[in-house]
């Protein structure tokens, strides 16, 4: 009895190892349509965004808040700045009607006590520049849209991009306070893109803002890598933490739209120091490549270094700056770990337990700029046959535990 469940055992062990590897392979090949290249929509967005629109209205964003202190805002904001992306690249004027609305009812919620919670303290401007420009972002996407606007949602993005402006001209580090006495550049990118776009919607009045930015942050970046750091101290412009690649990727996606040759320089930078190849994946270290450090409440646990958050928002910082080739191997992966579902026209990740993922996610594969920003393709860095590569390794894989477990059976038999 017992030579009995030792070889059902093996035989059950090895049969699990055979279908892990079919799967893996045969996901190799399940990018969505359009995940990968600037211009297009990937072919599930709708499909994620009614899903996260039904959970969102259902009160999950709560749940994401007690996963870290701005799930809420994030879960909401990513859902709406992927309805813009949508809009700017649809020509279904159906579709582009429904992501006005959609924008508008997170605009209205993200003024709601669930919304503003987390950034009463005001700093250099009210709420902070992450709640400030988040929020400046998106409405600006909204008018971008180029719906029937109301004087009122335009008086808004005069006034808030008025005070932004202002902020980044008094402040001697040229980076505003997310919270009282913390500021982390990645917020502060998020505010200024804001600022671009309301340069192309109206009167340009904030190129010296971002001009001032982009050549003091030059002058203060990680001396080990040559990029932006991930926090630093706003009244100083002293560095606080080197750079890491959480903030790296929210920088990434939209640093051209403030200055493209940096952003292309800076690009080149994140992928030598943080980009790694496993079997031809592309997944995103949470530290730079010789260097290790623990997870926190932003990156959740890392897997042998790599951060998952920031290996999902790659797929943002890679369309943002034309490497298709990250931005499709991270979109296969999240297919072929990211336990997708879809059923009933709706589609989400990680059994439909996390929203903010599937925001992220959302959002990555559908990100275009929001203002004119060149054209540029990131260079290839691995073979095109890099499936073949994962093929072989699977096949030798799969003959070495059947041959493994063929050894063990003989050797059950014979006692």
């Amino acid at each position: 009895m017992l030579r009995r469940c030792l070889r059902f055992t093996i035989l059950i062990f090895v049969l699990g190892i055979l279908c892990f590897l079919l799967w893996l392979n045969v996901r190799a090949y399940a990018a969505p349509r359009g995940a990968s290249a600037r211009g297009e929509i990937a072919e599930d967005a709708i499909a994620q965004l009614t899903n996260i629109e039904r959970r969102l209205r259902a009160g999950e964003g709560a749940d994401m808040q007690k996963i870290f202190p701005e799930g809420w805002f994030f879960s909401h904001a990513l859902f709406g700045m992927t309805w813009v992306n949508v809009g700017l690249q649809t020509r279904d004027e159906n579709l582009k009607r429904r992501a006005a609305e959609e924008v508008r009812w997170v605009l209205q919620r993200m003024d709601s006590p669930e919304g503003i919670g987390p950034f009463k303290a005001d700093t250099q401007v009210p709420n902070g520049v992450f709640y400030l420009g988040w929020k400046n972002r998106l409405l600006g996407g909204l008018l971008a849209l180029k719906p029937v606007a109301t004087a009122s949602e335009v008086d808004l993005f005069h006034r808030q991009s008025e005070a932004l402006g202002a902020a980044f001209r008094n402040c001697p580090s040229r980076h505003l306070d997310a919270y009282p006495g913390q500021a982390w550049p990645c917020d502060n990118v998020m505010a200024l893109s804001s600022l671009r776009l309301h340069d192309a919607l109206f009167e340009p009045k904030f190129g010296d803002v971002i001009a001032s930015w982009v050549d003091y942050t030059k002058q203060h970046l990680d001396p080990d890598t040559g990029l932006i750091v991930h926090r630093i101290d706003g009244t100083d412009g002293r560095m606080i933490i080197a750079a890491r690649a959480s903030t790296q990727v929210y920088i990434l996606a939209l640093l051209p739209e403030l200055d493209p040759v940096f952003a292309r320089e800076h690009y080149a930078l994140f992928r030598h120091h943080f980009v790694q190849d496993w079997l031809g994946y592309l997944p995103v270290r949470e530290y730079p490549k010789g260097k290790s450090g623990s997870g926190d409440v932003d990156t959740g646990p890392l897997i042998f270094g790599i951060g998952p958050s920031a290996t999902v928002v790659s797929i943002a910082a890679a369309r943002a700056n034309g490497d298709v080739e990250l931005a499709e191997r991270t979109a296969i992966l999240s297919e072929t770990i990211g336990a997708s579902w879809t059923s009933g026209g709706e589609k989400s990740y990680g059994f439909g337990t996390v929203v903010v993922a599937d925001a992220f996610l959302a959002w990555g594969k559908s990100l275009t700029p929001w203002t004119p920003v060149p054209e540029s393709l990131f260079p290839a860095t691995t073979t095109t046959w890099w499936r073949w590569r994962l093929h072989g390794i699977s096949v030798l894989v799969a003959a070495l535990a059947v041959v493994l477990a063929r050894k063990s059976l003989r050797k059950l038999k014979s006692k």
